[in-house]
């Protein structure tokens, strides 16, 4: 019953990832062509978002797994997943390592992105103020973005201690 509660989380933090760069996304996608005001763009000509794709990549194999792991116990119940003991256990020390590592790239990528990027990504673009965000402040909301890549960041992090208890 612990393991599966854990699933759960493991499941339900998965979940929480996918839906804040989903909303970032959306709205990233629907802002990023905005017209120039006053010489200033909604967004970096050429915004780097590839550290929030492998993030949302993360998040979805580690969904998928998930929702993969919940099917067999539907399918078979407790008892075929205990009656597969030894492959169940060999699986979840490999997915632990695996997600482990997983998590931890998408962690370093987004961080170090983060760090370096000058504000050129959707992280940095998004939280700092200035004019360019008073301009576009009625049709991109800036602060929900930044507000959410900075929970995301809180997110991976709270996501690799949820793997390393399970």
């Amino acid at each position: 019953m612990a393991k599966f509660a854990l699933r759960g989380v493991n499941f339900s933090c998965s979940l929480i990832i996918l839906s804040m760069l989903s909303t970032s996304f959306a709205i990233f996608n629907a802002t990023r062509s905005l017209p120039n005001q006053s010489g200033l763009p909604a967004w970096a000509s050429n915004t780097n978002a590839w550290p929030q794709k492998v993030v949302l990549s993360a998040s979805c194999v580690s969904l998928a797994i998930c929702v993969f792991v919940f099917i067999m116990y539907c399918r078979g119940g407790h008892h075929r997943a205990e009656k597969v003991g030894v492959y169940y256990t060999l699986f979840a020390v490999g997915w632990f390592i695996f997600s482990m590592a997983m998590w931890a790239v998408a962690a370093g990528i987004f961080q170090v992105s983060r760090n370096n990027s000058n504000n050129q990504d959707m992280w940095g673009w998004s939280c700092v103020q200035n004019k360019r965000s008073e301009l576009f402040g009625d049709k991109v909301d800036y602060a929900l973005v930044c507000r959410l890549q900075v929970r995301l960041g809180g997110s991976i992090s709270g996501t690799l201690t949820q793997q390393h208890a399970d």
